[in-house]
């Protein structure tokens, strides 16, 4: 299901989710796990005011990287998600609309001898977990942990949800653009878009993902602006 077919809810904090980077987005899947271990009932409510620690070998376990910078990247990560903050709105009892702006995590806290990081989710976040464990569910984490790029993990998802729907999705390219995070300024041209981001992102997915993606692309005149992806799913080899 693409982003924009989602209730507002749900796609308020999918959307924000894509704005995170690479890290971000690791810290924050890693964590989903976390809290899915922790919890104690199917209440997401357990959750509340529940610190989530995740250590620098746990994330090398998860992502497969050199375990020297693992900490350093945890810290960093952890410091961007307590600055950043999403909005979405809201029903309010009468037909009027609340208009919300929430962070990710209400605080942060490291522990250097054991190089180990713990936050708490916001109320919002726990409220969002099933919608954002939906987008857990369309891959398994190890699946991106090559994947470098956030526009790369971004593509890999949209089209293994469109895998679903269509084995040859069509999607033009502002919905493209969108989904992928790419903000108006960015990659204007099409050959940077193309050389940058898309073929950039394909190449990396063909080589370590479990799906192989190629693309036709269609023109209205002389101008690109729709984008045809075929996806095959890899077959396993013994």
């Amino acid at each position: 299901m693409a982003v924009k077919d989602l209730p507002e809810k749900d796609k308020a904090i999918i959307t924000a989710s894509y704005g995170l980077n690479v890290a971000e987005s690791r810290v924050i899947l890693l964590a989903i796990t976390v809290a899915k271990e922790y919890q104690t009932t199917a209440d997401l409510d357990t959750l509340l005011g529940k610190r989530i620690e995740i250590s620098a070998i746990r994330y090398v376990d998860m992502f497969g990287m050199p375990e020297q910078p693992a900490y350093g990247l945890l810290q960093d990560a952890c410091r961007s998600l307590f600055k950043r903050q999403f909005s979405y709105t809201e029903p309010a009892e009468n037909t009027n609309l609340w208009h919300r702006t929430s962070h990710w995590v209400i605080d942060i806290a490291y522990m250097n001898e054991v190089e180990t990081v713990a936050f708490s989710l916001t109320p919002t976040v726990i409220a969002f977990m099933d919608e954002l464990e939906e987008r857990l569910k369309i891959y398994n984490v190890q699946k991106v942990a090559s994947l470098t790029n956030a526009h790369t993990i971004r593509l890999y998802e949209l089209l293994t949800a469109l895998n679903r729907k269509s084995k040859s999705p069509r999607i033009d390219i502002k919905e493209l653009r969108e989904e992928l995070g790419v903000l108006d300024h960015e990659y204007k041209r099409m050959f940077d878009f193309k050389r940058q981001v898309l073929d950039f992102s394909i190449e990396q997915i063909n080589e370590h993902t479990d799906i192989k993606v190629s693309y036709e692309q269609h023109r209205n005149v002389r101008t690109i602006n729709a984008f045809t992806f075929t996806i095959e799913m890899k077959k396993h080899t013994s």
